[in-house]
């Protein structure tokens, strides 16, 4: 359950983990030092870890910094075409050869373990991201991608989103007034083997206001927060019992718990006055799917409380996808002002969806090119209740989309005990 780890004294919101396990983890820690914070990227992969894996990553957690840098020789970066699966499948078999030369190299059964999760992981999303493009391309479903948000200050947002959260920037547009920055916890492109992941889409704007829609942003992370880290790059937490509940710079709430998830952008709480008018519209006009009984579900002290009367909008499986949560607007509050807050969905045809929308009895606010994007067509529709829908052409987003970069796992490695070491100074 969630708690204070070995590593609480540092900083450290922690995950879920056994007695035995976390026994072995101080050991490290204390064997090691910085080096044991090896062990995260196991977590921070997406894959759930038996405790036999957990002990092996521990295990080479407790190497020296000498042995990770043999680790980091062997396994030079390796180029972005063959992709993320074929890399680490290719990696697994130099571990295999490794292995069969001396079967008790502590640092290879690790490697060997990691490289295993990891490759479970992403043929998971592999065929996820597969299924999901087939559908949209073919206008059968769409795909609810990313979320608009106005900052004040892009650098500081930046910082509190990566930093803080532990995102990273995949693309930017502009560089002026108005620039741009997508942050999410990897690709977004529906045709890479790990992608598929929400982003936000945060748009400067110097006169933006602080936020207090009571919208917010829930997150399920699979291993743990670092406390200096979110107070560093400017959030503050204000409820850490179990879960947590974090302000953003900017006033955006956001909620984190620890789970394993496909992509850990979990859900957009969005509070209106009339859950089930609200609910019945984006079913009928935007063709969403709504779970009525998920404010009814009882939940443990380690995830967020669910609101009584709260309904859950998603296209596809929620366990997979980020969904919308429509929550009942406390009784007797005075309504709020809208947030700058839009979500973005892919469509296969945005000018069917203005004629969709308008049979729906909704006339979209803008259909056509959105200037700076190289012509990426969208439909933007703003209904009474609930949060705006900017829906964007596939194609064009696809076309927006970077080559995902492919790093080898001893890369990945190296990242979190720098990481780690920044931390201490």
């Amino acid at each position: 359950m969630a708690g204070r780890s070995a590593s609480g004294a540092r900083g450290y919101l922690s995950v879920r983990a056994g007695r035995p396990c976390r026994r072995l983890l101080a050991k490290a820690r204390e064997d090691a030092g910085h080096e044991a914070d090896v062990v995260k990227v196991v977590v921070d992969s997406g894959a759930a870890m038996t405790r036999r894996e957990a002990i092996s990553m521990v295990s080479a957690a407790a190497l020296s910094s000498s042995a990770i840098a043999s680790l980091l020789r062997a396994s030079p970066s390796v180029a972005a075409e063959p992709g993320i699966l074929q890399t680490r499948r290719n990696e697994l078999q130099s571990v295999l050869e490794t292995l069969q030369g001396d079967p008790k190299d502590e640092l290879a059964i690790a490697e060997k373990n990691l490289l295993n999760a990891q490759i479970k992981a992403y043929e998971a999303n592999a065929e996820f991201v597969s299924k999901t493009r087939g559908l949209v391309t073919s206008g059968k479903q769409n795909f609810l991608q990313h979320a608009v948000l106005e900052v004040k200050d892009l650098d500081k947002a930046v910082k509190f989103w990566t930093q803080g959260l532990g995102m990273r920037v995949n693309r930017s547009r502009g560089s002026g007034p108005g620039r741009q920055a997508f942050v999410s916890y990897g690709p977004e492109t529906l045709v890479a083997e790990n992608g598929g992941n929400f982003a936000l889409e945060l748009v400067e704007n110097p006169n933006k206001q602080v936020d207090n829609s009571g919208q917010y942003f829930q997150f399920a992370l699979s291993n743990s927060l670092r406390v200096n880290r979110l107070y560093n790059s400017g959030g503050e937490i204000t409820f850490g019992y179990g879960y947590f509940e974090i302000v953003a710079p900017d006033g955006y709430k956001v909620v984190v718990y620890i789970e394993n998830r496909r992509d850990p952008f979990d859900l957009i709480g969005v509070p209106v006055d009339d859950v089930e008018a609200t609910a019945s519209y984006y079913e009928r006009v935007f063709g969403m799917t709504a779970d009525r009984k998920y404010g009814s579900v009882s939940v443990g002290r380690f995830e967020p409380a669910r609101t009584p009367g709260s309904v859950l909008m998603t296209y596809g499986d929620p366990a997979d996808n980020t969904s919308i949560l429509l929550v009942p607007r406390g009784q007797g509050s005075k309504a709020e002002p809208p947030a700058s807050v839009k979500i973005a969905v892919l469509d296969q045809d945005v000018f069917q969806r203005r004629d969709n929308l308008i049979q729906g009895g909704l006339q979209p606010k803008f259909v056509g090119e959105v200037p700076g994007t190289g012509g990426t067509k969208v439909a933007l529709a703003v209904p009474r209740q609930g949060v705006p829908l900017v829906f964007v052409d596939y194609e064009d987003f696809e076309r927006e989309q970077p080559q995902p970069t492919v790093l080898s796992i001893a890369e990945e490695i190296q990242q979190y005990v720098a990481m780690a070491k920044d931390d201490e100074n």
